[in-house]
């Protein structure tokens, strides 16, 4: 009789290790499946997505709040010119004069543009190391100018010619 009791209890344990390891095999197998996803689409769609919507809006707004007070304090830029503290790229028909302070940097991209302004050098020649004394100079692409006297600038010659400019101008 204790020999059947023993078998008893292995057929038993056997069962039970049997059950437990099925059950987990299923478990395993159907977690996170498109049948029981981990995470639903619908509070993606509801609670996840609208947060991360509302916390960029908030940095946004927060931001767009800051250069507002920026520009406030500076006075904002004049129509047609600015002061870029790093390089704004300037799309000028012909015809079109940049009137530059001094110390404005300049590099023509596209188009063609020439010197331009009332005072002699009108231009330095940063890249070629040579000053552009005369008015209607052709620029070189690429190169990059730099204003020494205040009012002088460059001129388009072209339709749609782009420059580079870092430093205070004004679009005449």
């Amino acid at each position: 009789m204790k020999k059947g009791r023993k078998i008893m209890l292995f057929a038993a344990v056997v069962a039970v290790v049997a059950l437990v390891s099925s059950l987990t095999t299923l478990a395993v197998t159907n977690y996170g499946s498109s049948d029981d996803p981990l995470v639903t689409l619908s509070y993606l769609n509801e609670t996840v997505t609208p947060s991360i919507q509302n916390k960029l809006n908030e940095l946004l707004d927060e931001r767009l709040d800051e250069l507002a007070r920026e520009l406030g304090e500076s006075g904002g830029f004049p129509s047609g010119g600015g002061q870029a503290a790093g390089f704004t790229v300037v799309t000028l028909n012909a015809g079109e004069t940049v009137v530059c302070g001094v110390g404005t940097e300049i590099m023509l991209r596209i188009g063609s543009a020439s010197s331009a302004g009332p005072e002699v050098p009108r231009l330095i020649d940063e890249t070629g190391g040579q000053s552009v004394f005369d008015a209607g100079v052709p620029l070189t692409v690429n190169h990059m100018y730099m204003v020494t006297i205040k009012e002088n600038g460059v001129k388009a010659t072209s339709d749609y010619t782009k420059i580079l400019i870092r430093g205070e101008y004004t679009i005449q």
